[in-house]
């Protein structure tokens, strides 16, 4: 089945911490507070939002459009005791050929060193692997971005190796560290925990 049926219908999921669910337009004002924060957006491919109605236009509405056809792999994260938007979990540029996808991730500068991102990217890939049955998951980040190399290191990926000046961002050539797992890796990782 492709990759695109089974985001239609999104699943939600529970963590001890954490509600993941699809993004809504009533999220807006959670969003914008990550989203216009420059030291969040610095390690983005984006640059940090001005307005809510920037943040509506060229993240919220395009997302929350792209569900019904299931071209949106993004999940919300919500803090459980606030009820809060702390940042989003996604699975981004799926091949279906491949049986791969992309990681990606957002974390309001508040929440950050808390293990929060980790606990939200597993089950993401729980669901890459278990439910969309991809052999292949893998993430990238620049090569200073240390919080982001653990946050994936953590949640078992391995490194790959550096993309020397491969992405065109914000003025300037950048380099990517990129890290990926297996389905075999996590299998292999979920059934050790089990023990």
């Amino acid at each position: 089945m492709k990759i695109e049926n089974h985001l239609k219908d999104m699943p939600s999921f529970e963590t001890e911490r954490l509600l993941l669910r699809k993004v809504t337009q009533h999220d807006l004002d959670d969003v914008f507070e990550f989203s216009s924060d420059p030291e969040v957006a610095h390690r983005m491919t984006w640059e940090k939002n001005d307005s809510k109605e920037e943040t509506l236009s060229n993240f919220l509405q395009p997302t929350v459009d792209g569900y019904k056809d299931g071209q949106s792999g993004v999940w919300a994260i919500v803090y459980k005791d606030s009820e809060k938007v702390i940042g989003t979990c996604s699975l981004v540029g799926w091949s279906n050929e491949h049986q791969k996808a992309e990681i990606g991730y957002v974390l309001n500068r508040g929440f950050w060193g808390a293990g929060i991102a980790t606990e939200a990217l597993k089950e993401v890939l729980s669901y890459g692997f278990g439910v969309l049955q991809l052999n292949r998951i893998e993430g990238g980040c620049d090569l200073d971005n240390i919080g982001s190399e653990k946050v994936m290191l953590k949640a078992g990926m391995s490194f790959e190796g550096v993309l020397r000046k491969n992405e065109h961002i914000k003025g300037e050539f950048r380099d990517t560290k990129i890290f990926s797992i297996l389905k075999s890796e996590f299998d292999s990782l979920t059934r050790g925990g089990r023990q």
